[in-house]
């Protein structure tokens, strides 16, 4: 079995429920197909403490002991999945405590990981990442999408930490490309034009530098710099398909979320980063105590049945037929609840856009339903949706790239950019 899609999970900052995002998302996206969650937030080995299960092999296992990634597999227990249901779900746990050669990894062994994860038997690996942005994470992260970021809007700090990881993405991979003594500096006339870039690079990471704010500015300065040159096509087109894809955690009302998360997120990547970028809202988690109670027992919310912490009865409806009972009166019939539907028990990719209208509908109109667990069964719709109809690199990666391998990856997608008038768009004003 090889790896369909590789889907890191990060967040800016700590505190916005990343980890439990990332292991109820990967139980969510092994009912379409197996899946394996592998925890490097290796500080706090995280997924360890969310799930209930025995751990024989983690991490320490495969760097110390040279164990195969895949002998360091952990699967649910019985009490947790009494059914089944979660059979193609499989984790890898951080070490059980923190030790600084797993916190921070030498090339060799982030290369050894890498390659390890990319040999999975599963068709999708969740990667659950470090909160926070540094080498060790960025090196895990797509070239050409954010991977899934996960921000709240009670975080406000960690919502421009996000829009932080879209602009290291994209200047990451901007500076390998135009490196003075890059790939590209054998081209004719390539030395004036590398110092140009590289000057103007320069500006536009400088957040005290308010002439080049953003790279909208920056394209548009290369254009008068160069003209319709194929180089400044190719980094517009390359600017304009970098896909963000977010998740709203503990969502509490439309206005609040919006003004809170997603109006800053926004903000922030049209005044630093472009307002080019291509974004996707996945879906929100709503802010409810089932979740940290599922945290406090270590079974996921994902792993909760319908019937699973039923609330007790009405106080109000209680009061009325004991007072009934006293006056002689037969109680009201009390109405029979409309069965909920478990939309994670039946996802069919072939119908996940379709499918996305019917949750909808369901989390809007069900009070009774495990909304939290509809939350999840919508995102992952989402995710497929995206998986089916986007190319490979717009969301997650086929497979994780080492820096050695990154450079000729971000050259073919430079060199395959649609040479579409690109770059006179990029000197208009963005919209």
């Amino acid at each position: 079995m090889a790896l369909r899609r590789v889907v890191t999970v990060a967040s800016g900052k700590g505190g916005v429920g990343k980890s439990t995002f990332a292991v109820n998302y990967a139980l969510a996206l092994s009912r379409v197909a197996p899946t394996v969650l592998v925890d490097l937030d290796t500080g706090t080995s995280s997924v360890r403490n969310t799930i209930d299960a025995p751990v024989e092999r983690d991490l320490y296992h495969f760097f110390r002991r040279g164990e195969p990634l895949e002998r360091c597999l952990s699967t649910l227990p019985r009490r947790l999945d009494p059914q089944g249901l979660f059979s193609n779900f499989a984790f890898v746990a951080a070490p059980q405590h923190a030790m600084e050669e797993f916190i921070n990894f030498s090339e060799e062994r982030r290369d050894r990981l890498i390659a390890a994860i990319n040999a999975l038997p599963a068709t999708f690996a969740v990667v659950d990442l470090r909160a926070g942005l540094d080498a060790q994470v960025l090196d895990f992260l797509p070239h050409s999408n954010s991977g899934i970021l996960v921000f709240t809007p009670h975080h406000p700090a960690a919502t421009m930490a996000a829009a932080e990881i879209v602009k290291a993405l994209l200047f990451r991979k901007l500076r390998l490309l135009f490196a003075p003594r890059g790939p590209l500096a054998a081209r004719p006339g390539a030395r004036q034009q590398l110092g140009t870039i590289n000057a103007l690079l320069d500006r536009v990471e400088d957040s005290y530098d308010n002439e080049i704010p953003n790279l909208d500015a920056f394209l548009a300065d290369l254009f008068h710099a160069f003209g319709d040159a194929e180089v400044v096509r190719a980094l517009a087109a390359n600017v304009a398909s970098f896909c963000v894809h977010f998740v709203l955690n503990l969502f509490d009302g439309v206005n609040e979320t919006f003004d809170g998360a997603v109006a800053p997120f926004v903000r922030s990547l049209q005044r630093h980063v472009s307002a080019r970028l291509s974004l996707h809202n996945l879906g929100w988690i709503v802010s409810s105590p089932e979740v940290h109670r599922s945290n406090q027992e270590r079974r996921p919310i994902v792993l909760q049945t319908p019937g699973d912490h039923a609330p007790d009865a009405d106080p109000i409806q209680k009061e009325l037929a004991a007072l009934a009972k006293q006056i002689g009166l037969e109680p009201p019939e009390r109405p029979q609840p409309r069965p909920v539907k478990d939309f994670l028990l039946s996802i069919d990719p072939d119908r996940a856009l379709y499918d996305q209208l019917e949750v909808l509908n369901a989390m809007h109109r069900d009070k009774a339903s495990l909304q939290v667990r509809d939350n999840f069964a919508y995102i992952v719709r989402r995710a497929v949706h995206l998986l089916n109809s986007l190319p490979a690199d717009q969301f997650g990666q086929r497979r994780l790239l080492t820096p050695d391998e990154l450079l000729p990856a971000l050259l073919e997608s430079i060199s395959g950019a649609t040479p579409a008038p690109a770059a006179a768009a990029a000197a208009a004003p963005p919209p």
